[in-house]
């Protein structure tokens, strides 16, 4: 939904995941060329838009000259999994592998002017036979070090980025974190630790 407030929020009521968003933002959002708003412009549909609100949208989108922001900062999360991930909820840990392989697939079907967001569409755009599998298998359940291993097998086959030296530890990783702005990486880290608050 969208409002015409500030505030970004989240109502769960059973089954039904209502995420409400600024108008303002998602504007912001769609000129800078976000990969979430790409992902609304190309592919959601309206169910009630009396002021057409997705059409606006759909001409204010940009594309971003480079998307390499984004597939840096999976990398890193990425890297992190495969180090540390071991030490992470295994629902956590699956949802965040598939989050690393899917940005950095669909940020560079983006650079490419063609995005895709389906997993099994996003499947036949890796030459990662793991990350294929993880793909189009999304809710099979693996355990963690085997999608600590197809995550690896993933970053080393698909991204430039080089493994993190054998000496690499959680704090320069939390660091880096902070450095980059990288949301999905600290929010990760904020999720893990209440979970383990929870279990005090």
């Amino acid at each position: 939904m969208i409002n015409l407030e500030d505030e970004t929020r989240h109502v769960s009521i059973g089954h039904l995941s209502l995420f409400v968003y600024p108008w303002r933002r998602l504007e912001q959002d769609a000129q800078s060329g976000d990969l979430f708003t790409c992902h609304l412009v190309k592919e959601a549909k309206a169910l009630v838009d009396p002021d057409n609100y997705l059409a606006q949208l759909r001409r204010l989108f940009r594309f971003r000259q480079s998307y390499q922001k984004e597939i840096d900062q999976a990398s890193d999360l990425g890297w992190y999994l495969v180090l540390f991930g071991d030490e992470l909820n295994s629902a956590l840990l699956a949802k965040r592998v598939l989050w690393c392989i899917r940005t950095v697939l669909i940020a560079r079907s983006a650079e490419q002017r063609v995005p895709v967001f389906a997993p099994q569409e996003l499947a036949k755009q890796t030459r990662s036979q793991p990350a294929r599998d993880l793909l189009i298998r999304r809710h099979h359940h693996r355990d963690e070090d085997s999608l600590r291993q197809a995550l690896r097998v993933f970053l080393e086959t698909e991204t430039p980025s080089t493994p993190p030296s054998i000496g690499a530890d959680k704090s320069m990783y939390i660091t880096r974190f902070a450095e980059t702005s990288n949301k999905v990486a600290l929010q990760t880290l904020k999720q893990e630790d209440e979970s383990r608050a929870g279990y005090l």
